[in-house]
């Protein structure tokens, strides 16, 4: 989708599909249990987790790539015979094959798009990075773990508030995460930004709740068959229920929102229902010239040529005006597969349908800001890094400015930072390849402008 990597979902793992299994000889060593391992894809070095299960004579799974994301993928297949073990997940074109050796490790190789990359497995766990910026407790401040109801979609949704100790009366935000299901530290390749920017306005005074999106960590709901506007309404429940805490200024609750999270700030400050809102790479331009933006920085940083990406973006366009208008997910598989059918697209029908058969992708292409634009009075500070290509900063700076601005409010602040990309990380290339491989999780910039600007308001 669009805006983080998590939701990139043409590029990384994050499509779930039903799991089914089939037998296996029983003979064979046991090949049950947790196996991990390292591969390399599209300059990204990302750790493997297969977590093969067994019950009577069928083998099951589920496939996690930690660096990326905590959700669990089930296999589609998976197979274990003469020692050689076959895994596939169809709908993001991965499969694995591989043969367990004397020393009990498993070589082999996976695949996706086309391409094959050596993957080998061992029973031996894979330190993540460790990320010097990560909080470790005691933390000087009150920490804890909450719930709060959506009423209005029956949805329990849970989360962490962390709260200054030396007085009450606290200003508030509510930090709400980018497309694709977050838990509450919005992680991400091996990153937590949601827990670093927790922790430091915090500590600056300012009280924060970040809770897990439904359907993900404890937090009730199906993520899967929620739109932008469900979204909004849990972040909005969010606010409510920060109201109802006696150590909390009830004037001044705000919503800082990352991507699409920048979104649903823009959403809920329309209707009032937010003191002030800061956008982090939120987007200022409709959905559809965003992606067809984001494709082409992406696709232009990572060296494709010019009539690939037209041809591309021209069409992705067709697909996503398919999307808006099919009335059910049949209609709207056949008419993809019959636009790439014949195609240079004919490999992308499939992952194309699954990204776009999504509830939230196709709020996402009828999302204009303008609309929400002309009714928000709260104060907005709007923040982007210039490396950020998939929300590039240029385009989406101005129109949130001019946008808000229009409608005669002139608390509006926007502030590009140089040299950061998506995530505010200190970037070379702005990449999401790079994201992993940086340690910096949040740039102490944006970090320390956040909290002065909120400190700052009246």
């Amino acid at each position: 989708m669009l805006i983080h990597p998590s939701d990139m979902k043409q590029l990384f793992f994050l499509i779930i599909l039903l799991c089914c299994s089939l037998t296996a000889c029983s003979s064979q060593p046991d090949v049950t249990g947790k196996w991990y391992g390292k591969m390399e894809t599209q300059g990204m070095n990302l750790r493997i987790i297969f977590d093969i299960r067994k019950s009577g004579d069928v083998y099951t799974g589920v496939m996690v790539s930690p660096d990326q994301s905590s959700q669990e993928i089930p296999f589609s297949t998976i197979t274990y015979e003469n020692n050689n073990l076959s895994i596939e997940i169809t709908a993001i074109n991965f499969s694995y094959k591989g043969t367990l050796n004397k020393e009990g490790r498993i070589e082999g190789t996976f695949s996706q798009m086309n391409q094959s990359f050596e993957l080998n497995l061992s029973r031996e766990e894979i330190v993540a990075v460790k990320r010097p910026q990560e909080p470790i407790p005691p933390f000087p401040y009150r920490t804890e773990e909450v719930s709060f109801r959506n009423h209005s979609a029956g949805v329990q949704l849970a989360g962490t508030l962390t709260m200054p100790r030396s007085f009450d009366n606290y200003t508030a935000v509510v930090l709400v995460s980018g497309s694709g299901p977050q838990n509450r530290d919005e992680e991400i390749m091996g990153h937590k930004p949601f827990l670093v920017l927790a922790d430091y306005l915090t500590q600056q005074g300012i009280a924060v709740l970040r809770y897990d999106d439904r359907g993900v960590g404890q937090s009730q709901g199906n993520y899967e068959i929620a739109t932008m506007e469900d979204f909004a309404s849990d972040a909005g429940s969010a606010i409510e229920y920060l109201k109802t805490r006696k150590e909390i200024n009830k004037e001044k609750i705000g919503i800082i929102g990352h991507s699409e999270g920048g979104a649903i700030a823009f959403m809920l400050a329309a209707e009032d229902k937010t003191a002030f809102i800061v956008s982090l790479a939120g987007p200022g331009i409709n959905g559809p010239e965003l992606l067809k933006i984001q494709r082409q920085a992406l696709f232009e940083a990572s060296g494709i040529p010019k009539e690939y990406i037209d041809q591309f973006n021209d069409y992705m366009t067709q697909a996503q005006q398919i999307a808006v208008a099919a009335k059910n997910v049949h209609q709207l598989r056949q008419e993809i597969t019959n636009l790439f059918s014949g195609t240079p697209m004919q490999k992308q029908i499939e992952p194309a349908i699954q990204q776009l058969a999504s509830p939230e992708i196709v709020s996402f292409l009828k999302y204009d800001p303008e609309k929400y634009f002309k009714n928000i009075k709260c104060p907005v500070l709007a923040l982007n890094g210039m490396r950020d290509l998939q929300v590039p900063s240029g385009e989406n700076l101005s129109a949130i400015l001019s946008g808000i601005k229009a409608n005669g409010n002139k608390e509006v602040e926007t502030k590009p930072y140089f040299n950061l990309n998506h995530l505010f990380q200190t970037a070379v290339t702005g990449l999401p390849n790079e994201y992993g491989s940086i340690d910096e999780t949040f740039n102490q910039e944006p970090l320390e402008d956040i909290a002065k600007w909120i400190n700052g308001l009246k």
